[in-house]
């Protein structure tokens, strides 16, 4: 009998030990993405009713144009990392059937810091999908769909579509101010520059109400422009209701359409008017063209979106 249970003993011993002498299995499974992938991502169908607003068709398309640059992936509760679109992330830890998958896409920073975030207004998406070592996933095979958090709000917003929301600041030096025009199939707002007219302009748009506190609040603009353009947040505050403190802004892109994003959150809360949960404020955008030259300045899709974070 114990020489029974010592054969027994030494042989779960022996398997142990060949078992754990094994090169773990490192064959990986790949996540392809591409940008196209991310593109018309964001569903839009139902905000109007989630969110108690009455957005025209214009500003819904608005809304899924935000040009991501980078995505977060997550792979059963694992952080993978933040990866620049287009991508191949490997992938070792996965068994089972299925594997849970979650994507945030997310986009670089510009202004006063220069760093990628992922995109804070929309909920997250999780998948199950199916993960085979050796294999790769292809994100167009189940392309993610994302909704709006019903806590996201559009303070200010310009399409541009029939009238413009912003006229020459009191800085202003010309009268020139973004006029509705139709761009490579858009209605965007155009300011063009010559010797006639000054070549520059310094605009303001009509006031908005930001949160103050707990709250992220970001700017987006997309935008075509043969010169630089600065961009400024003006605060009304106890102490200095007229100041404009530079938020960043955007170099010339002739070419190409182009979303940037500023994050307004550190200028709001440095600078209100240190009582209250909100204070009033205003963009300010600027630009000077070259002598002897036609300059055009394209913008739209102009929003101030905010969240609650605490």
């Amino acid at each position: 009998m114990r020489k029974s249970i010592y054969l027994v003993t030494s042989l779960l011993v022996l398997i142990f030990l060949v078992n754990s002498c094994k090169e773990p299995d490192l064959t990986p499974v790949y996540i392809c993405a591409s940008p196209e992938d991310f593109e018309e991502c964001i569903d839009v169908s139902a905000f109007n009713s989630t969110h108690d607003q009455n957005f025209d068709q214009e500003q819904l398309l608005a809304l899924t144009r935000h040009k991501f640059t980078h995505v977060n992936f997550y792979v059963n509760n694992k952080n993978l990392g933040c990866w620049e679109l287009p991508c191949k992330v490997p992938v070792l830890d996965v068994g089972g059937d299925t594997s849970t998958l979650v994507m945030i896409p997310a986009v670089r920073m510009t202004g006063m810091s220069n760093t990628i975030y992922g995109y804070p207004f929309l909920n997250i998406c999780r998948q199950r999908v199916l993960l085979q070592k050796g294999t790769e996933y292809h994100v167009s095979q189940n392309p993610p769909k994302f909704i709006y958090s019903e806590y996201a709000r559009f303070p200010f917003f310009e399409t541009f579509s029939n009238s413009s929301s912003f006229s020459p600041s009191a800085a202003s030096m010309n009268q020139l101010c973004f006029e509705p025009v139709t761009v490579d199939g858009f209605n965007v707002g155009e300011i063009i520059l010559n010797d006639s007219n000054g070549l520059s302009f310094d605009v303001s748009s009509s006031p908005f109400v930001a949160p103050v506190g707990s709250y992220r609040v970001w700017l987006e603009v997309r935008y075509k422009t043969d010169v630089n353009v600065n961009v400024s947040l003006k605060l009304s505050t106890a102490y200095n209701p007229t100041n404009a403190y530079s938020i960043g802004g955007f170099y010339a892109s002739p070419d190409e359409w182009k979303t940037i994003h500023f994050d307004l959150t550190n200028t709001i809360n440095s600078y209100h008017s240190g009582a209250g949960s909100a204070t009033n404020a205003t963009l300010i955008m600027s630009g000077v063209g070259d002598a002897g030259k036609e300059s055009r300045v394209d913008i739209d899709d102009v929003k101030v979106v905010f969240i609650r974070t605490a």
